[in-house]
């Protein structure tokens, strides 16, 4: 079942009503034409995706992805069967037409994992791929609606693509834009080996610009959104980035060398998190691809040291004096 909220005339918040883990927060936006709508992340379950078009006239006029992580775009194959056309970054288009694409390029194969991940991903979340999918090059293009123009703005660091939205409404009585900022939000994730925890940073930033220059309802894609003007939003997502590396670096000893599996064994990031049974070795890809930038980091700081290089999970780290 789906929940609708209306933010704006035309403009809803839409999200599933299940406890599925990284639900999103999808826009749908009405553009006036015979109850067609533009979809924004609409990734729900598949009897979800049947009761929206049972709802609307089908197909929608386009299912735009912020980017193509599989909790964004695993289901939107089953809107393409629906005749409605898929937009994504241009950076990610492979991601989305081919699972071994993105598997190699997140760096899933890199830790010996690739088949564990697709037996998770067949199980639970069964991606189909996309046969042909329209893509946008982020920050250079928008798009006219009769309701609305869609602005798109390029902000990395999760992934290479990764894209937020700007609404501005056309109608006079559709009187608040709308920043969709994706996944730039409260559980900041960049274990990707494509992520880049510095771009990440840069885009916070841009963000935070943007935000602060106007009056928008801010809808992150997960979590929380913001009617009114939340003056903290970006500062705790930098604090929570920030907090991540404390805890990476307090845990390197100068005397005996850490591996990032065991740093991720020991649970650094999150000692309270337990991790599922089925999936556990996958933390060692998204909590070790976290680990892994923040060393980066610190190596380039000086602070830390690659003592010795055997392989992702485990090269020797050391703090240095």
């Amino acid at each position: 079942m789906l929940n609708w909220t209306q933010l704006s005339k035309g403009i809803y918040l839409v999200k599933e009503s299940t406890f599925r883990t990284n639900r999103i927060n999808s826009l749908l936006i009405e553009d006036g034409k015979e109850n067609r709508v533009i979809l924004i992340d609409a990734n729900y379950p598949t009897s979800d995706i049947d009761e929206l078009y049972n709802r609307i006239s089908p197909p929608a006029l386009a299912f735009f992805a912020s980017h193509c992580h599989l909790d964004h775009i695993a289901n939107a194959y089953y809107h393409q069967k629906r005749g409605t056309p898929i937009f994504c970054p241009i950076q990610e288009e492979s991601f989305i037409k081919s699972l071994d694409a993105l598997v190699e390029n997140v760096g899933i194969s890199k830790i010996g994992l690739k088949d564990k991940y697709l037996k998770m991903v067949k199980k639970y979340i069964k991606f189909k791929e996309c046969e042909h999918v329209n893509t946008f090059n982020p920050g250079l293009e928008s798009f006219e609606y009769d309701t609305v123009n869609i602005e798109t703005i390029h902000v990395p660091g999760h992934s290479p693509g990764h894209s937020a939205f700007l609404i501005k409404p056309k109608l006079e009585d559709q009187n608040r834009k709308i920043l969709f900022a994706s996944d730039i939000g409260s559980h900041p994730y960049y274990g990707d080996m494509c992520s880049n925890l510095k771009q990440y940073r840069q885009s916070i930033d841009k963000l935070e610009t943007l935000y602060f220059s106007d009056d928008y309802i801010l809808v992150p894609a997960h979590g929380n959104i913001y009617l009114k003007k939340d003056e903290n939003f970006f500062n705790r997502i930098r604090a929570k980035i920030n907090s991540n590396g404390t805890k990476v670096l307090n845990a390197i000893s100068k005397k005996t060398p850490k591996t990032i599996k065991e740093l991720v064994l020991d649970k650094v990031l999150n000692p309270k998190k337990k991790f599922v049974p089925m999936i556990k070795d996958l933390y060692l890809f998204w909590d070790g691809g976290m680990i892994f930038h923040h060393l980066n980091e610190f190596i380039e700081q000086d602070l830390v040291e690659k003592i010795e290089e055997i392989d992702f999970l485990n090269d020797k780290y050391i703090r240095k004096e």
